[in-house]
């Protein structure tokens, strides 16, 4: 009965370190309300996904990972706030087997966008 506990226990922990090993590997996208205007609904369009990231409250983030098999091109972002505003732009470049990529688009307050890796 022992040995049984243990296997199982062993599994468990093997199933457990896999899965977040799987969020270390992949990349992801984080993005950033730094202003105090609700985004009701923010994407992030890849060349080979995209990412709904759904209502982000004033000063929250939210992060997403994609997977690791993307063709090339660019992060093309598109906010829309909750006072009908709209704002839209593209920044960094992805590629196939980006190995825990990280890239962070960021609302400011004054309604601009910064992208960093």
């Amino acid at each position: 009965m022992k040995k049984v506990l243990r296997l199982i226990i062993a599994v468990m922990f093997v199933l457990f370190a896999a899965y977040k090993l799987n969020f270390f590997i992949l990349p992801s996208v984080t993005v950033i309300n730094g202003s105090e205007v609700i985004i009701k609904q923010a994407t992030v369009t890849l060349p080979s996904s995209n990412l709904n990231f759904g209502l982000i409250d004033g000063a929250m983030e939210n992060t997403i990972h994609y997977s690791l098999e993307q063709s090339d091109g660019v992060y093309r972002y598109q906010f829309d706030l909750l006072n009908d505003e709209r704002i839209a732009g593209e920044c960094g470049y992805v590629t196939s087997n980006e190995v825990h990529k990280r890239v962070r688009i960021e609302l400011h307050a004054d309604h601009r966008v910064r992208c960093t890796r």
